[in-house]
């Protein structure tokens, strides 16, 4: 078998970089000394407000495992033998390669998003070879060159905003008929589609949006066009960069959703916010904190986008599992009202409404929804996006007149997800 027939036969994600980077990962976790050194920053959160509440108390472990393993992928990212982009978060554990990855996150990661980061010298000159599935391409493919790596961000240095370097989406691509296409990047312009790269230590980060799981993420490959010798991969000072960097980058994350949208808290929603860069488009955030009997319900308008997604997530900004539980809709996976708006229902007990978001127990949490790839030339203001946000008795949700589903077909649903979720990338 040749190398060529070699990579069709493997999923798309699973680059060697990529299998090198799990492996590695798995084996940093059996080191003794990490798991001393999240015990103590355990016991730093759960003294905090967020780690002494309820809901909060009882995703504490998740969070520090996830945490700690985005930060060693990242610190990974950054001394793969090549400049590599590798498959850097998802919150839900995946079984794959021979091996079960446990979640891998930082701070509101979308189930429907693929996200990949190299990390690339500035002064260096790169390619991207790319292709699309043509038949189940995602609805959107955004890439961005930010300053800074993710073991340390700018905005987690200084607080200087994320504006990117350079950034394109799928619309700014020269795709052939098979679905093929490539980008340069480099201190000097060299193609039609080129990321004008900066001195230093550079993010190279790409973000498949699906708004349905049967659309596949994008193959892709990153390579050199200047002659360097490869990086020693060297285990013993990986753990030492992650003994250096955990304490800050996990006390960073922990404390994002005290300034993320304002620091929202209680039943609450924010004002549409645009977004910038690649990832142009609107979020709304809000939080929920709902007794047994209360649900709250939302509709939104989905102004013709590409991508729209609604997801839920703990305290800590975390997802749970994707799936095994209905914490997270899609376009694919949403039913709409007669007029084309989508109504949701965020409650502890399933309501029997299609549309239905899963609280999975926790009696508060954050939710985030998206719009990514609305129409050209679209007149979108943030204000028409959420339509309808009110809580309201669950008792009282049956009288709404919304998409119904019986039990058996929720069950039907929740195991299209587990399928789905797997199949997307596998």
């Amino acid at each position: 078998m040749t190398d060529e027939q070699a990579r069709q036969t493997r999923p798309v994600l699973a680059t060697p970089s990529q299998i090198l980077a799990e492996e590695t990962l798995l084996e940093i976790l059996e080191d003794a000394q990490l798991k001393r050194l999240q015990a103590d920053l355990r016991e730093q959160l759960a003294a905090t407000p967020r780690g002494q509440s309820p809901a909060g108390a009882a995703t504490l472990d998740e969070a520090i495992s996830q945490w700690s393993n985005s930060l060693i992928m990242a610190e990974i990212a950054n001394v793969l033998p090549q400049p590599s982009q590798i498959w850097v978060t998802d919150d839900t554990p995946r079984e794959w390669l021979g091996h079960t990855l446990p979640g891998v996150g930082t701070s509101g990661d979308n189930p429907d998003a693929v996200y990949r980061i190299a990390s690339v010298d500035g002064d260096r000159r790169f390619e991207v070879l790319g292709r699309f599935d043509p038949a189940r391409r995602p609805a959107q493919l955004n890439i961005e060159l930010h300053r800074g790596t993710k073991v340390t961000p700018p905005n987690m240095v200084n607080n200087t905003d994320l504006t990117p370097l350079a950034s394109i989406t799928d619309r700014d691509l020269q795709i052939a008929v098979d679905g093929s296409f490539r980008i340069t990047i480099g201190p000097k312009e060299e193609s039609p589609v080129h990321l004008l790269s900066a001195p230093g230590l550079l993010s190279l980060g790409s973000r498949d949006m699906l708004a349905d799981w049967d659309q596949r993420p994008s193959w892709m490959e990153l390579r050199p066009l200047d002659d360097v010798e490869p990086t020693p991969f060297d285990i013993a000072e990986i753990i030492r960069s992650v003994y250096r960097d955990l304490p800050g980058y996990l006390l960073f994350w922990a404390n994002f959703p005290n300034v993320w949208f304002g620091g929202l808290h209680g039943n609450q929603i924010s004002p549409g916010h645009i977004r910038t860069g690649s990832m142009s488009g609107f979020t709304v955030a809000l939080s929920w904190d709902l007794r047994p009997d209360q649900a709250i319900v939302v509709t939104t308008d989905p102004v013709g986008a590409a991508y729209t997604g609604f997801q839920l997530m703990d305290p800590w900004m975390l997802g749970p599992n994707a799936k095994e539980r209905q914490v997270s809709l899609n376009l694919a996976q949403t039913a709409p009202n007669p007029d084309g708006t989508f109504t949701f229902v965020i409650a502890h007990e399933d309501p029997g409404v299609a549309n239905w978001l899963d609280t999975t127990g926790l009696d508060e949490g954050l939710g985030l929804i998206r719009w990514q790839a609305a129409p050209p030339g679209a007149a979108i203001s943030p204000a028409v996006l959420v339509r309808d946000f009110r809580v309201v008795s669950l008792a009282n949700v049956e009288s709404l007149e919304l998409p119904q589903v019986t039990p058996a077909q929720r069950a039907a649903q929740l195991a299209a997800r587990a399928v789905g979720y797997h199949s997307r990338t596998l």
